[in-house]
């Protein structure tokens, strides 16, 4: 194996370093979660009700994931921002034709956002690990 061929394993996906690419895939679960729920409940349920069953789902998945080495308002925080973007998963396909090329841009949007936000926590000296966002 060549030396670059161990940079680029080192670092991920396309080059990138990998908490970028654990950012990337975190939204694309969160994204997902919302579209999934959207196809199960065929626009029963209402927005609040969407809001609640999802804030449960993903402040569940992360407690049982990171339970106690977070605090709570950590876990709160993470679940907030999931929960944004699971709601854009959940509301897009209900209000304009599906498109490859825009979901992958707006994740792509999404993310650079999130990067950009943990680098200002870093710099900041945020929580350990340089990030506010949860990443697998």
């Amino acid at each position: 194996m060549s030396e670059e061929d161990q940079k680029q394993e080192e670092q991920g996906e396309g080059g990138a370093p990998p908490e970028l690419g654990n950012i990337a895939n975190s939204i694309l679960m969160a994204f997902n979660l919302g579209v999934n729920f959207n196809q199960q409940v065929k626009g029963t349920k209402s927005l609040p009700e969407v809001v609640g069953e999802l804030g449960n789902t993903i402040f569940t998945n992360l407690s049982q994931a990171y339970g106690t080495q977070l605090q709570e308002e950590f876990l709160q925080a993470n679940t907030e921002y999931f929960l944004q973007i699971a709601m854009l998963g959940y509301i897009v396909p209900g209000v304009c034709a599906y498109e490859e090329e825009f979901k992958d841009k707006l994740l792509t949007l999404i993310e650079v956002r999130a990067t950009q936000q943990a680098e200002q926590m870093k710099q900041q000296g945020g929580p350990t690990g340089g990030s506010s966002i949860i990443t697998p």
